[in-house]
């Protein structure tokens, strides 16, 4: 990892504190603030890799964000769970901007892992809310996979 991308990581912490901090406190996130996350991880894309990074990055964005519609709403008709809302779908494929697509594997990997580890946990100490963060379990996926590639 050279300097350029710490200073990528870092702006994407930038952009998903914000993102967190009204999570966490029960408030609405609106769409614009996972715009500035995707446009970020577009720009930085076209930045250093020119106009096919950029490109790079919206296909790798758009890919995760059908990948995991297709896949929750599958879920949701199946077995009648409601795994992620659309917040965390945007959230992640926003996230994923950032990333290549090996990267957005390795993170929806990660994301998965996670959120099936965390559930395990709160349904063995019979928690009160026993739904994961998943918006913190996103943002933790993101920041490995970023600095894993």
């Amino acid at each position: 990892m050279n300097g350029a991308s710490f200073i990528g990581c870092a702006l994407m912490i930038l952009l998903l504190l914000p993102v967190l901090v009204l999570h966490w406190e029960g408030r609405v996130v609106t769409d614009r603030l996972y715009g500035a996350i995707a446009l970020g991880g577009v720009g930085f894309a076209a930045l250093f890799h020119g106009a096919a990074g950029a490109m790079l990055a919206v296909g790798v964005g758009l890919a995760c964000l059908l990948l995991l519609s297709s896949g929750v709403a599958a879920i949701s008709l199946f077995w009648r769970l409601r795994l992620l809302t659309g917040g965390h779908i945007k959230l992640i494929a926003a996230g994923a901007t950032w990333l290549s697509a090996g990267g957005a594997l390795l993170m929806l990997a990660l994301a998965v892992g996670l959120f099936v580890v965390v559930a395990a946990i709160l349904r063995v100490r019979k928690a009160i809310d026993p739904r994961p963060d998943m918006a913190g379990i996103a943002a933790i996926a993101l920041l490995s996979a970023q600095l894993m590639t």
